[in-house]
This record gives structure tokens, C-alpha cells and sequence, in this order.
């Protein structure tokens, strides 16, 4: 678990956080990123867990699919 800054909201710092784990190659291309596990990971609820994906999502380092979760991306073509 990270020490969290007092500086800024956790859902940022959780975000930066797999950001650089994504950027550094740690997490690769299509990898789950999973809410719970970052719930467990980083002790937070559920909401902050949410909206560091949100981010992430927003910044274009993971998509998500309907049922099926939050993966780093980028986001393959649709199939059919």
C-alpha cells in the first residue's frame, strides 16, 4: 500500500500510481485492471477505485468493456 499525500485526492495519486506501472512496461497491453484489486491494493472504497479508472480511461491508458472489465490499452479494433 502507498503513503498518500495529503496534497492531492487519492483517486489521483492511486492513478498516477498504475499510470507509471503502465508506462514502465509493468503492466502490459490488455492487462485487467480490476477495481477490487485496487480496493485491496490501496485500501480505498469503491467510488475512489472508480474514479482513478475513470481517469485513466479519460487519459486514454485503459478502455473498458461493457461486462468485462477495465484493461490497459490501447483498445483493440472491434471485431465483426
Amino acid at each position: 500500500m502507498i503513503e498518500f499525500r495529503d496534497d492531492l485526492p487519492r483517486w489521483q495519486q492511486i492513478a498516477t500510481v498504475i499510470r507509471r506501472r503502465i508506462e514502465s512496461g509493468e503492466y502490459k497491453s490488455g492487462r485487467l485492471i480490476s477495481e477490487n484489486a485496487l480496493i485491496q491494493e490501496f485500501g480505498v472504497a469503491r467510488n475512489t477505485a472508480r474514479k482513478a479508472v475513470a481517469s485513466l480511461r479519460e487519459n486514454g491508458h485503459v478502455y473498458t468493456r461493457p461486462n468485462l472489465g477495465s484493461f490497459v490499452g490501447p483498445e483493440p479494433p472491434d471485431e465483426g
